[in-house]
């Protein structure tokens, strides 16, 4: 037991009712029974049990839909009842909500009705995620109605005044009669493959007969596997047909079809002038923001200033340079005592070979012994002069980083920058350092340099003080 989760009662029943609510075959199911216990409070809801020989089932009508029964409602009253099952949660018990009455006595379609739901929804043909969306804007409606009806003048109005810019095209087909589904079909097989971007299917109200050819399964078939979204408007609001499950979207009435399918231009225009307006204004900021932001980058010292972005470049690059030309100076000399000390090396080769020819003539015996101590001294004194050539090389390689590294300190310590950087300033008039009080005359313009600058200034008058 303690392996499993605790939930508490209210998380159970919400648990059960939601999985009730959302079983397709639990939804808009046909009961057939006898009311009693029925109680009509102020409120105008009705609640009562709805029962047989076997069984009896608590149920609910509110207001809404109970308005619509056009006969006598009573205790002991046979019904048919159309309904959705779910849990009451204050005292999770189970009931049945509704939303659609009629008296008893044609409960062979109900049945047959009953049956071919169940069929169909335990084969996934209404299952939401088979649903087309319908396009926002269409402009190319099919419209598969009776001809000459009033439902077919309801939707011709309807669009009209809804959404003038869309294109009716009228698929005629018989909208009552046994054999009015195949030429249903065939009307939608037409409008499927004309390339629509929606299409209605409508009727007006009538009984459940006048509306079954709706319920033929080879219509809900076909609509399922259409590949252009399907909008019906069938009967009234509690009139439903195997068609309204099988369709991507059920409207309540013909009317109600062009609702769900047209958008209102009234709705359009306003939300265009809203979106005109938002974007009106998000550019007005934008243009705003960036205007703000180019007179701060003109005002930038860079924009003002723009040879300073050259000078520091160039006076590096002249640094660079002479470094240059000091290590090539250096490399050339270091080139040059190489080959001196080559040439060296390769005369004392050619002396010692020499000694050793002379040796050899002179001394065949001792040939072995000279040449190998001769070859012997060569090799030590060509080592000894390649170490010394090498210590040579590093000691004049350091001697003069040192110096360049002292002369830039040096350089560095006697800069203008470093004097400015301490709080000191140069004034130029018309480019020239101004030295004395009488470089210069009141009312005119001065351009003092800072560390970070140039203050531009104008002489107000003149003092001389002490030399000292």
């Amino acid at each position: 037991m303690s392996e499993r989760r605790v939930v508490t009662v209210s998380r159970l029943v919400s648990y059960i009712k939601t999985a009730m609510e959302s079983d397709p075959v639990l939804s808009g199911v046909l009961v057939e029974g006898e009311i009693s216990n029925l109680r009509q409070p102020y409120s105008g809801h009705w609640y009562f049990s709805l029962k047989d020989m076997n069984s009896s089932m608590n149920c609910v009508m509110f207001a809404s839909a109970n308005r619509n029964v056009r006969f006598e409602v009573k205790n002991g009253t046979k019904v048919v009842v159309r309904g959705n099952v779910s849990v009451y949660p204050a005292q999770g018990s189970l009931q049945l909500v509704i939303t659609a009455m009629k008296p008893a006595g044609i409960g062979d379609l109900y049945q047959q009705f009953e049956l071919l739901k169940k069929k169909l929804a335990a084969e996934g043909l209404f299952d939401p995620a088979h649903k087309k969306p319908l396009p926002m804007y269409p402009f190319d409606v099919a419209l598969v109605t009776g001809n000459n009806t009033a439902a077919r003048e309801d939707v011709l109005i309807t669009v009209h005044k809804r959404w003038p810019a869309a294109r009716i095209t009228e698929y005629p087909a018989p909208v009552q009669g046994m054999d009015a589904p195949p030429k249903i079909i065939d009307a939608l097989s037409r409008a499927d493959r004309g390339g629509h971007q929606v299409i209605l299917l409508v009727r007006g109200g009538g009984s459940i007969e006048d509306l079954w050819c709706f319920n033929d399964e080879n219509l809900a078939r076909f609509i399922y596997a259409m590949n252009t979204p399907v909008v019906t408007g069938i009967g009234h609001e509690i009139d439903f047909t195997l068609a309204d499950f099988t369709a991507d979207v059920r409207a309540n009435t013909p009317t109600g079809a062009v609702e769900t399918a047209l958008p209102d231009v009234n709705e359009v225009k306003a939300d265009l002038e809203n979106r005109k307006a938002r974007m009106r204004t998000a550019l007005s900021r934008r243009l705003i923001w960036e205007r703000q932001r180019f007179d701060h980058y003109a005002k930038h010292p860079v924009m003002t200033n723009p040879h300073r972005l050259y000078q520091d470049q160039a006076m590096r690059l002249d640094t660079l340079r002479e470094k240059l030309m000091h290590t090539e100076t250096f490399t050339a000399k270091a080139r040059t005592r190489f080959h001196h000390e080559a040439s060296r090396f390769t005369s004392l080769m050619r002396s010692s070979t020499r000694n050793l020819d002379n040796r050899l003539i002179l001394d065949e015996n001792a040939l072995s012994v000279s040449m190998k101590k001769i070859l012997a001294d060569s090799e030590q004194r060509s080592q000894l002069y390649l170490e010394a050539l090498k210590s040579r090389i590093n000691t004049v390689r350091e001697t003069k980083t040192n110096a360049l590294g002292r002369s830039a300190a040096l350089l560095d310590a006697y800069s203008p920058l470093k004097v400015l950087l301490r709080g000191y300033s140069i004034a130029m008039k018309d480019g020239q350092t101004v030295r004395s009080i009488h470089d210069v005359q009141p009312s005119d313009a001065l351009s003092v340099r800072v560390s970070d600058g140039f203050i531009h200034a104008e002489v107000t008058g003149t003092e001389e003080k002490d030399g000292r």
